[in-house]
């Protein structure tokens, strides 16, 4: 019974948050049950919680399932593909704007499964070269962590971007060059985690899912990154790029290092993965701002990002539960969940509310450091609400009158239709919208075609089946949007008028 706590406390918090993301969504859009995505991802996710305890509780297969040793070595690569799937599949939900070949991110995985074997020469190239030791000392591991163990393995993950960038001109986009680091990643960890989960007996199965895949992503995305800024400004690439690499290797020796001896703190490995996800969050957030294609009708809605990847990664670990089950038996199996059930749980939830959190913002650099205390890395990443960029909107006359300049003349003109044309940020909120009405509004001494607008602070969106009060501004001359952000000095506050979705 203990081993379930961590899983009905996942539970409480996902249901919360579903009964609210729900709420937010059915005021968009109504829909029933069978109709509503997102509510038939809350009754996945209920089947998952009990169907494969059920099995286990009473099918009465316990250690019957016996596979030879290439048996289970096929079963445990099936499982290791489905894990790398998984996260390809989230990082295909941002790519939206310009999909790429599926033809192409199949030869990058490959070719990135194949280089992980080159890992092996070069280790033993490099480690007796450099008198690399990894011996328990504070200076010995942590060179032979950063040079024998990052550097090492982010060269070999590298390899299949660097190919692509040389010989195609497939990765056009910001966001490419992450999606291709990141696909090459996973083609490595594929190979690593089928050879930990057939050493471990598939007890290493939440550490591979939520950790190693992750980490793995992260640490090339971090020279993917520079790579992309470095065109995006029209720098260097190569220089970028090798400084990406040391980056990348003093992050994945730094995420090594605390694990490798027992007498150290691996709490600051988790600790450092904690903050990590604020960091890839911040470069894709960025990176899709970037692109030359962006649309704000095709923005990815990450409102679903959360449950798809709680409940894809939950069947992973409840399946490695079951698989348990069946080649050992029900008392394997709960020492499976009861050893790494609360940490999956854990961390699930972390990953999903932090991987599902986004406000892209066109043109907009988002900052690596989190809004707040230096704390906050150690949280999960929150952007809740819905984005409202390429709706419609409607414009009606609020009860109270505002004395503002311009009030009178946006009065006169309502009610008004138009489109929110585009996320903007102003004074660090990513709140506010820019309104493009269908009618010009001739304001004396401001732009006639914009209105910058925000929801009151006590709605978190604009439905389309009641009026919620929003706070309109006026632009004194055409807007100027400086990557993403609208220039206070040119702003002023013309009132509160009720809106609603069209």
């Amino acid at each position: 019974m203990f081993a379930l706590l961590p899983f009905l406390a996942l539970v409480a918090l996902t249901i919360t948050q579903l009964r609210r993301d729900i709420r937010m969504v059915d005021r968009l859009a109504p829909a029933d049950v069978l109709h509503s995505p997102i509510k038939r991802a809350g009754l996945v996710f209920v089947l998952l919680l009990f169907v494969p305890a059920l099995f286990v509780q009473y099918s009465g297969l316990g250690a019957q399932l016996h596979l030879g040793k290439e048996g289970l070595l096929a079963v445990v690569a099936s499982l290791s593909l489905l894990i790398s799937y998984t996260w390809y599949r989230y990082l295909t939900w941002l790519d939206k704007f310009e999909r790429e070949s599926r033809r192409w991110e199949l030869a990058v995985f490959l070719v990135g499964s194949a280089c992980t074997f080159l890992t092996y020469p070069l280790t033993d190239l490099v480690v007796p070269t450099l008198g690399l030791r990894l011996d328990g000392s504070m200076v010995n591991d942590w060179w032979y962590c950063v040079i024998g163990i990052g550097l090492v393995e982010e060269s070999v993950k590298l390899l299949p971007l660097v190919l692509l960038l040389l010989f195609t001109k497939q990765a056009d986009e910001p966001f490419d060059l992450i999606l291709y680091g990141s696909i090459s990643a996973l083609g490595f960890a594929f190979v690593e985690n089928t050879l930990y989960l057939s050493n471990s007996s598939l007890h290493a199965v939440g550490g591979r899912v939520l950790y190693a895949s992750v980490a793995h992503m992260f640490f090339s995305s971090i020279i993917a990154y520079a790579i992309a800024l470095a065109r995006h400004r029209g720098h260097s690439v190569l220089l970028y790029g090798a400084g990406g690499l040391v980056l990348a290797s003093f992050a994945h020796g730094y995420y090594d290092f605390w694990l490798l001896s027992p007498a150290r703190p691996g709490l600051l490995t988790l600790l450092f993965f904690l903050a990590s996800i604020h960091l890839w969050v911040a470069m894709k957030t960025t990176l899709v701002n970037l692109s030359p294609h962006y649309r704000a009708d095709m923005l990815p809605q990450p409102v679903m990002f959360r449950y798809r990847m709680i409940n894809a990664l939950l069947a992973i670990f409840l399946c490695t539960y079951v698989l348990k089950f069946l080649l050992e038996g029900s008392d394997a199996a709960d020492e499976l969940l009861a050893g790494q059930g609360f940490t999956m749980a854990a961390t699930l939830l972390f990953l999903a509310i932090s991987f599902s959190s986004f406000r892209f913002v066109p043109g907009y650099i988002a900052p690596f450091r989190p809004k707040g205390d230096v704390w906050r890395l150690l949280m999960p990443v929150v952007q809740w609400g819905e984005d409202l960029s390429g709706k419609r909107l409607l414009l009606r006359i609020p009860e109270k009158r505002s004395d503002a300049r311009h009030y009178m003349t946006l009065h006169r003109m309502l009610p008004l239709e138009g489109s929110l044309s585009q996320r903007v940020i102003m004074d660090d909120d990513k709140d506010w919208y820019l309104f493009r009405p269908d009618r010009a509004i001739p304001f004396d001494g401001a732009d006639n075609h914009a209105l910058l607008i925000r929801p009151h602070r006590a709605n978190d969106t604009i439905p389309n089946d009641r009026y919620v009060l929003i706070a309109a501004m006026a632009f004194t001359a055409q807007p100027r949007l400086a990557n993403g952000k609208a220039d206070k000095q040119q702003l002023e506050f013309t009132g509160f008028v009720h809106a609603k979705l069209l």
